[in-house]
């Protein structure tokens, strides 16, 4: 290879890299963690904090720290330590599915996705083409 033909090569190896990492930067500051505590819709028996982490490679699930009364004091909780949610996919930088919630108000469990903006998350469980969705806020 002539050394004009290797500058040429090595120049294009560069330009490819610079750009595969500039892509990556860019994909990784769309991307939203919603990792973290999250509070549940405030009711009038109060709500619940729930642990959102990795549970798998690619899952997400979420677990229940504890429960509040409706002014922030922490209540005994039979269900703390049990998992709420379980197996979210991601299907964009700011959405999960194909997952599973638990509703510890009537203990039934259906198919859930997940929503984040910012610091709100939008929790929707479907039963039977029926949904209902939470607007979750994340705690400091």
């Amino acid at each position: 290879m002539t050394p004009a033909l290797q500058r040429k090569s090595n120049a294009a190896l560069v330009s490819t890299f610079v750009s595969a990492l500039l892509m990556s930067v860019s994909f990784s500051a769309l991307a939203q963690d919603v990792h973290g505590i999250w509070r549940t819709e405030l009711t009038e028996d109060g709500y619940l904090e729930v642990s959102i982490a990795a549970c798998d490679t690619n899952l997400l699930c979420g677990t229940i720290l504890r429960a509040r009364d409706p002014q922030g004091n922490e209540q005994p909780y039979e269900h703390s330590g049990k998992r709420m949610i379980w197996d979210m996919l991601a299907s964009g930088p700011t959405n999960w599915g194909d997952g599973k919630i638990w509703d510890p108000r009537n203990d039934r469990t259906v198919n859930s996705r997940l929503e984040l903006s910012g610091d709100t998350l939008l929790v929707t469980g479907c039963m039977f083409r029926i949904c209902q969705t939470q607007t979750w806020q994340r705690q400091l």
